[in-house]
């Protein structure tokens, strides 16, 4: 039993030392400057991801390859590019990579190292990407009041195919932006507000939601006093 306790007890040891991961004391590659490196790398970036393509480094004994990355925006004005490890690739025969659940508009800095036996290179070329900027707003947006407590708002269904739904924000007597409606299909294009009371200012706007949680600019913003 006492023997037991103590397994039990470095156990615990162990996990409190790795930030409660186990899997974190894995994978701590020691440099070594003989390594290939990896620096011909293609980036495209689409509006929240961005997908890398390399030529295979296999006939090199390459066995894997380490991702580094940047926070959002942080090599802007900065000489010293604090990357971070963000993936690994196991495969020695792979060639592709995509990072995912980025900001839309951001700047980000990448490279990447090599892996063998335990041993990683140093970096490789660093790649500056930037993704996608939002795309154009919802065009022909109005507004009506239909009854003392219906305002409708219409607009014409965005052509970008990569629509998926629309996010309607309102704001009452000029006070903060709030998320209202939700229209789930690109070719609905109306929303009708019933929580409408007489003698309020309401400003709506429209956002475009696209696949990979990308987005639009903010349509005009319509304004209707209520009577």
């Amino acid at each position: 039993m006492k023997k037991l306790t103590q397994i039990s007890l470095m156990a615990i040891l162990l996990l409190l030392l790795t930030g409660c991961n186990p899997s974190s004391m894995l994978n701590n590659e020691q440099l070594d400057p003989s390594l290939p490196k990896l620096n011909d790398v293609q980036a495209v970036p689409s509006s929240t991801s961005v997908a890398f393509e390399w030529k295979s480094m296999v006939n090199e004994g390459v066995t894997g390859l380490n991702i580094y990355r940047t926070d959002t925006n942080q090599y802007v004005n900065s000489s010293t590019k604090q990357l971070k490890k963000i993936g690994t690739v196991h495969d020695r025969f792979a060639t592709h990579f995509v990072d995912t659940q980025l900001k839309q508009n951001s700047s980000y800095t990448y490279t990447f190292t090599t892996v063998k036996n335990n041993f990683e290179s140093a970096h490789g070329k660093v790649i500056n990407v930037k993704t996608l900027a939002p795309f154009d707003p919802v065009t022909f947006f109005q507004g009506f009041q239909k009854t003392r407590s219906t305002i409708k708002l219409i607009w014409r269904p965005h052509p970008n195919k990569q629509v998926s739904w629309y996010k309607v924000e309102r704001s009452v007597n000029s006070g903060e932006w709030k998320w209202v409606g939700t229209v789930k299909e690109r070719m609905m294009s109306e929303y009708i507000d019933n929580g409408i009371v007489a003698g309020n200012m309401y400003t709506y706007r429209v956002i475009a939601i696209g696949f990979e949680h990308s987005f639009s600019k903010p349509s005009v913003i319509v304004s209707i006093q209520s009577r």
